[in-house]
């Protein structure tokens, strides 16, 4: 029988949650202990998935937890200073999409994650979708020729900004969101960024008191030729019966692919709660029969499988480097006005 990994989740809240349940999940992890400045939340994610060790300072757990991993759900803001305790603690990390916030940031989380010579794995996990997946598969066997072009469209209902993000004010959306796609095009292209150019406006929500703009839209060109056009925003009515619209075109030389990775298999709708009027299913995510399945439990697991095997994960410090870079453009030319090389 292998040997469980014992990791550890700071951050429990909305997606620390589901790194809870996958770990919990997993063959292969013993979930060992958790962190929130939250108590309430942090003693009823401990009885909910059995945890034996809370914290509530995250260097207090990693100094006294018997933990080799850590998964780290936190804002978008926050990262550098915990990956680098984490980091110098010996952990192995599992870090939250976006790296970081600004390069010198991811710079220093890089140099914290070599220093320590473990393990870093920043969770895309849209990579796991299989639409997603597959695509990339068809690529590498060369069945649709040489991606040319990306349509990319990712956005939020103005309920993710004003309800479910406290510290919305606090990152934009080329951080929450649009890096999702940006991942994917950056994995099927095989190269980096060269070229970016970008728009962004804010009306709704810095109306609404949160300084943060409504949307961007991004033109991304890679140096093997591939063009992207990302777009994102979170001021999508609630009325919309889901939080995530999502949309995928690629067109390569040889052929295309078109992944719509939203469409529910299933929806229920309840009077008792309007806000949450409607539940619905993915082929993607969720629960069968009181267990995890899907993208964000295969990365997690993947992870863990890396941790056990001396594997290198995926996608690893160096791809979390080179997003924070390229969404760092995105800002400075939407910011400027201005094409940005890089």
């Amino acid at each position: 029988m292998s040997k469980k990994v014992k990791v550890g989740v700071i951050g429990v809240g909305t997606h620390g949650e589901n790194h809870l349940k996958s770990y919990a999940a997993c063959a292969d992890a013993e979930l060992v202990a958790i962190c929130d400045t939250n108590e309430e939340l942090l003693a009823q994610r401990a009885q909910q998935y059995c945890v034996p060790q809370t914290f509530t300072s995250y260097s207090q757990m990693l100094q006294e937890a018997d933990i080799e991993a850590v998964s780290l759900v936190l804002p978008d803001h926050l990262h550098r200073e915990v990956a680098e305790a984490a980091f110098a603690a010996g952990k192995h990390v599992l870090l939250e999409k976006p790296m970081a916030t600004s390069v010198p940031d991811a710079e220093a989380i890089c140099q914290a994650w070599r220093r320590a010579g473990t393990k870093l794995m920043v969770n895309w996990s849209n990579r796991w979708m299989p639409g997603f997946a597959q695509t990339k598969a068809a690529l590498d066997a060369g069945e649709l020729g040489e991606p040319l072009y990306i349509y990319a469209r990712l956005n939020n209902t103005i309920y993710v900004p004003t309800k479910m993000l406290a510290w919305a004010g606090n990152t934009k959306l080329p951080f929450w969101i649009m890096n999702h796609r940006l991942d994917i095009a950056r994995w099927y292209a095989g190269c980096e960024a060269k070229r970016v150019t970008a728009v962004c406006r804010s009306r709704v929500l810095s109306e609404m008191g949160i300084d943060t703009p409504d949307f961007y839209q991004a033109t991304v060109e890679f140096e093997s030729g591939l063009v992207g056009n990302f777009e994102s925003c979170w001021i999508m009515p609630n009325s919309l019966p889901w939080v995530v619209d999502s949309k995928f075109e690629l067109i390569c030389t040889h052929g295309y692919a078109n992944v719509d990775s939203i469409q529910p298999s299933y929806i229920v709708a309840s009077q008792t709660n309007e806000e949450s009027r409607l539940s619905i299913g993915t082929p993607l995510m969720g629960e069968i029969l009181g267990r995890p399945w899907g993208f964000v439990y295969s990365a997690i697991c993947h992870f863990v499988e890396c941790v056990r095997d001396d594997k290198q994960p995926l996608i690893t410090g160096d791809d979390g480097l080179a997003m924070t870079k390229l969404l760092c453009a995105i800002v400075q030319a939407a910011d400027s006005g201005e094409a940005v090389e890089l």
